[in-house]
């Protein structure tokens, strides 16, 4: 099941943007081992087992966190599972989040930190019908865009960051649902590009696509977030040091083998998610361009530039959101490639 098909069937769209509840069946991050003499930790995702984590599919499907001694339980998250929570609680090692989730976190007394970005780029973006195209933020004018509630701060700071004025536009309100552009009834719709831009071709119809952060909505995303004070105590941090190791070896087969990822995601990991192949080949494809950068090819998948972070605090100011830049630990990457641009 994909994330729209999740909020339309009413499994807690507000769960995705707001803090949700903290789950008791979250994993425990206090090291155990097993009987092979590997060391448990957790890993939290953000969402259902997809694509989203074909990195770590094949880290564990190809024994890189073995090699690394880990035995590392992947947890599934969901629409109502909020992330930091569960990383503050101790409940997980490390987990998927997103710089304004982390940020706010903080700003209630959390204790965290950002040690790497999957996501280079946003995923947001506005898709069109290619007869009423909308290819610059100059294009939203005179038009109707269809915005979700959940993304309606996000909206405003991109229109701020873009230089547009909300008032030449008519936002409509919308669900999850794709229907309202690929009927026509708003020019354009506020999407994925790995996701709903997918499905939106599945329909037929070619999008015209605008990714936000092209146009000044710089924020990373689907980034590790760990515990600070993980960092600082020797045994954990070494534990998320070899973490990384063995999920950016994943993430590079990840990066040159789409059809892998989809294949572990349907038959495997995410079995009985209602996924299909293709669709998961496809949505891992289009991930890449917002994964592999300049930067990457010379610092390393998830790398965290020093611009990139810079543009990070800027766009999540715009949108109210305080965050400063000792958030952001660059010095995990920096022990994971020593230098390189690939882990071996």
């Amino acid at each position: 099941m994909d994330r729209r098909s999740f909020l339309r069937a009413g499994l807690g769209a507000a769960g995705v943007a707001a803090v949700g509840p903290l789950l008791a069946a979250c994993g425990d991050d206090s090291s155990s081992t097993t009987s092979s003499g590997l060391t448990k930790i957790s890993y939290q995702f953000s969402w259902i087992k997809n694509f989203q984590f074909g990195g770590e599919y094949i880290a564990d499907s190809k024994g890189y966190f073995k090699a690394q001694n880990l035995a590392v339980d992947l947890v599934a998250g969901g629409p109502n599972i909020a992330v930091d929570p569960i990383l503050q609680s101790g409940k997980a090692l490390i987990g998927q989040s997103s710089p304004d989730f982390t940020a706010n976190a903080v700003s209630k007394g959390a204790n965290l930190k950002i040690i790497g970005a999957n996501y280079q780029k946003s995923p947001f973006c506005i898709m069109s019908r290619p007869e009423k195209p909308i290819r610059t933020p100059a294009d939203l004018a005179g038009k109707k865009i269809g915005i979700q509630a959940t993304n309606e701060v996000a909206w405003a700071a991109f229109l701020k960051l873009a230089g547009v004025d909300p008032s030449t536009l008519t936002k409509v309100p919308v669900q999850f649902d794709i229907t309202p552009v690929v009927s026509g009834e708003v020019d354009g719709f506020w999407a994925y590009v790995n996701d709903d831009v997918i499905r939106m071709k599945e329909q037929g119809t070619e999008p015209v696509v605008m990714l936000l952060a092209d146009h000044g909505y710089e924020v990373m995303t689907a980034t590790y977030t760990v515990r600070a004070d993980s960092l600082t105590d020797k045994d954990k941090r070494d534990q998320i040091v070899r973490f990384l190791k063995g999920a950016l070896k994943g993430w590079q087969d990840a990066v040159a083998d789409p059809g892998l990822v989809a294949d572990l995601t349907v038959n495997t990991y995410g079995k009985g998610n209602g996924l299909e192949l293709e669709e998961q080949k496809e949505c891992a494809a289009s991930t890449n361009a917002i994964m592999v950068t300049d930067d990457t090819k010379a610092h390393g998948l998830s790398t965290m530039s020093d611009a990139l972070i810079s543009g990070t605090i800027k766009s999540l100011a715009a949108a109210g959101i305080t965050a400063k830049p000792d958030l952001f630990d660059t010095s995990v990457l920096e022990e994971v490639f020593g230098g390189a641009a690939t882990v071996s």
